[in-house]
């Protein structure tokens, strides 16, 4: 199994903040919110310190991911993929995939989102390869990441209209991987991406979580 963690943006929803820290090592607890998605990951009981890779997708400020964590966290090797240009989360997944131990599944966690090991667990133990995590959202706000669900299976994975919202923690198929940079709209976004794949035949399920823990700029928070 692959855990790659997309931390190449800027996260300019966190104001002046983001024109000297990068997002994910604001600090939580004492420590780099990096790093308690790093614990989150490595508790949940099928990780594999021996078998699976860990790698981080860095761009914006990321001397600082890799002066902070270095080669290896905690005994385990990291590896880093530097997304070079800002061209969204599609490009970001394909440039981390190329680190990646091919023709294997790959958990996508966003790096400015924690989830508990037994979401890790419930995601990975999910008999279809390919699943987003969703989140019942319902406000007056436009999302577009709003999904579409029916009968645990996605049918839209990008500008739905249902209650429920992606929530930032993927498992990828390398099929599915392969429609990464498919569509452009803004920027190449993996949810279009997901979109493009669903609509090629492509089955993704849909993993409900219990809770959203995002860190700032957009709600909730």
């Amino acid at each position: 199994m692959n855990y790659m963690i997309l931390a190449a943006g800027k996260g300019s929803r966190m104001g002046s903040l983001s024109t000297y820290l990068q997002k994910c090592m604001y600090p939580v607890l004492d420590r780099p919110f990096l790093e308690l998605v790093l614990q989150g990951i490595v508790a949940n009981r099928y990780f594999s310190a021996r078998d699976d890779r860990i790698v981080i997708v860095t761009g914006y400020e990321a001397e600082q991911i890799t002066g902070y964590f270095g080669n290896s966290w905690r005994s385990i090797p990291l590896r880093y993929a530097l997304q070079e240009e800002p061209l969204g989360t599609a490009h970001a997944v394909a440039t981390g995939y190329t680190k990646c131990i091919q023709d294997t599944p790959t958990i996508v966690v966003q790096a400015d989102v924690w989830a508990s090991p037994g979401f890790y667990e419930s995601l990975i133990a999910h008999p279809l390869d390919n699943a987003l995590s969703i989140f019942r959202h319902e406000c007056a706000f436009e999302h577009k990441e709003r999904v579409d669900v029916e009968d645990g299976m996605l049918r839209r994975a990008w500008c739905g209209t249902g209650p429920f919202v992606e929530c930032g923690i993927w498992k990828f198929s390398p099929e599915l991987i392969t429609y990464m940079m498919s569509r452009k709209e803004d920027e190449y976004r993996a949810l279009a991406s997901v979109q493009a794949a669903i609509e090629h035949g492509v089955p993704v399920a849909a993993v409900e979580r219990d809770a959203w823990i995002h860190l700032g700029g957009t709600e909730p928070s």
